[in-house]
């Protein structure tokens, strides 16, 4: 008969190993089943129970109870001597722990499901003693629980035919208690050991899994601790490093520190999005947080702090930028205190491009250090942008399988935002206690905001459309839809994007959008332009391996 398990696993007990061989060469039909250890959640007057065997074919269904070893019983009291010599004594007889074992499947499991189909069909226990003769010698049994027809002993195990035997006399003796006997279908015996010992892989809920990421991400990590004793070293650093690294992170602990220290902190970055995100993460009060277009009033008012801290630093690369912010830091680029963070490489901004005479002003002016390990995007995530945006963001922090994946390739620009806010919906009706504002979608461009909050809407998805309302105060409960571009230096577990941008090409859109998901990522996009990123991103990849 089938064995589920098929192969016998954590078992100390050898006849349990021995009766496990014969069954497998034993059998009333084709379709006959045997479940080894089978657990009882529900018994009659135990916490726990376990059945060794549980039979189910054509003949019916059968438990049985195996005991290898001496067995003894004195004054009412039960030994089992196993071959270690050790003893096990109990109150209740084999007997009596096969039948309560029975009944406590049969009332919970089996009666609830298959009440209609058991009438009829036999059904009970038997025991099996695989080391010791029979109780008694003149062939019949010195104990009541034990008759001959359900009790197996030394000569019936002695290979699997007089195994085989005895179970057709315990089926036999379970026949006799039926008004009417019938076998069991090849149906019934396999949706009985369906629902007893189901097939079935469940991974724990995407909220589960993102309580633990959310843990994660907000531990430093010892290259962080290394970077944060060099930044507090210098007067002067500027940072650099890929997305996922954790810029932002190590720069607001900065702030913390330095306001700590009695200074006052100007935190600058272009983006008002991620200075509302960041003003309400509760940074110290000597912690002043704007967006570049805020620092001309700062010169207008003459306004100046001990120390400037730059997040996003490659959007503030221009002459304009690097002399308005000057003014605003006691002793300036050249002799006052500050520390930049930002990608240079990858991040670069359309709307504000990267002068690199700048740049390499602001490096002559400080120490460069750089983050290389990635603690934001989980491994799979990682290695997509590797793949399709041929950028190395460091050494995952998580498992290299960690995180999903999902690329869905569209032929027809108008299936974008649709297959997208499917996928969202998806997403939220699989898990019910999914935090709404653990996703983002992120689109190419302006116009296509409106148009995915009006999509999320018909397909009954509460979100709306980034704004320093949505950033700001306590999280609210929806879905965030930005434009790529706009969603520099913010992330979310969780992130759909719809549609690349061609600004700068497929692969910097590639990058911006995908390095903002911790956990999940779906990418809805047009065929050809996947295929030219993929192309690109091995060339760009093979071209750095040859330098």
């Amino acid at each position: 008969m089938r064995l589920i398990p098929a192969q016998i696993l954590n078992c100390d007990s050898a006849a349990e190993r021995r009766v496990f061989g014969y069954l497998a060469e034993v059998g009333f039909s084709s379709y006959d089943v045997a479940l080894h250890s089978l657990n009882i959640g529900h018994h009659e007057y135990k916490r726990w129970g376990e059945a060794d065997f549980f039979l189910i074919g054509r003949r019916g269904i059968l438990l049985l109870e195996v005991k290898g070893g001496r067995v003894a019983c004195k004054n009412g009291i039960w030994e089992f001597t196993n071959r270690k010599s050790e003893i096990n004594r109990k109150k209740e007889g084999p007997a009596e722990q096969a039948k309560s074992a029975y009944f406590s499947l049969e009332k919970n499991y089996l009666y609830p499901k298959f009440y209609q189909e058991l009438n009829g069909v036999p059904r009970g226990w038997a025991v099996v003693f695989t080391d010791i003769p029979r109780l008694a010698s003149d062939g019949s049994t010195l104990l009541p629980e034990h008759p001959d027809e359900i009790t197996a002993y030394e000569e019936d195990c002695k290979g699997h035919n007089t195994f085989k035997n005895f179970l057709a006399r315990a089926y036999d003796h379970w026949a006799t208690k039926q008004k009417r006997s019938i076998d069991l279908s090849p149906e019934l015996v396999k949706s009985i050991s369906d629902s007893l010992r189901p097939n079935f892989e469940r991974v724990p809920s995407l909220n589960s899994q993102l309580r633990d990421i959310e843990h994660r991400l907000y531990q430093f990590t010892t290259e962080q601790y290394e970077k944060l004793d060099a930044i507090a070293e210098n007067n002067r650093i500027l940072i650099a490093g890929g997305a996922g690294t954790g810029k932002t992170f190590v720069a607001a602990a900065c702030a913390r520190y330095e306001a700590a220290e009695g200074r006052s902190v100007l935190f600058v970055t272009r983006s008002h999005y991620l200075a509302s995100f960041l003003a309400n993460q509760g940074l110290p009060v000597g912690v002043t947080i704007a967006a570049f277009d805020e620092i001309p009033k700062y010169v207008e008012e003459k306004s100046v702090w001990d120390v400037l801290i730059v997040d996003e630093g490659q959007d503030l690369c221009s002459l304009e930028c690097i002399d308005l912010i000057d003014k605003v830091v006691v002793g300036g680029w050249e002799n006052g205190r500050w520390r930049w963070f930002g990608d240079p490489n990858h991040q670069v901004s359309p709307s504000f491009p990267l002068e690199q005479e700048c740049l390499d002003y602001v490096k002559s002016q400080g120490v460069v250090s750089n983050l290389k390990n990635n603690i934001r995007n989980a491994g799979k995530i990682v290695e997509a942008i590797k793949i399709l945006a041929g950028a190395d963001v460091g050494k995952p922090s998580s498992k290299p399988d960690s995180g999903t994946v999902d690329i869905q390739l569209v032929d027809v620009e108008s299936e974008v935002l649709p297959r997208a806010a499917a996928v969202v919906r998806k997403w939220l009706s699989d898990d019910t206690q999914l935090p709404r504002n653990s996703i983002a979608m992120l689109v190419p461009n302006e116009s296509d905001v409106s148009r995915a909050v009006e999509l999320l809407s018909t397909r009954n998805v509460r979100s709306e459309a980034l704004s320093k309302r949505a950033l700001g105060g306590k999280p609210r409960d929806c879905v965030l839809v930005a434009t790529i571009e706009d969603f520099k230096g913010l992330e979310r577990p969780l992130i759909c994007v719809a549609g690349l941008g061609q600004e700068h090409g497929f692969a910097s859109s590639a990058y911006k959008a995908i390095s903002r998901a911790n956990h999940a990522l779906a990418l809805v996009a047009m065929r050809r332009c996947v295929a030219e990123l993929k192309e690109n991103a091995a060339l760009q990849i093979t071209g750095h391996r040859e330098n």
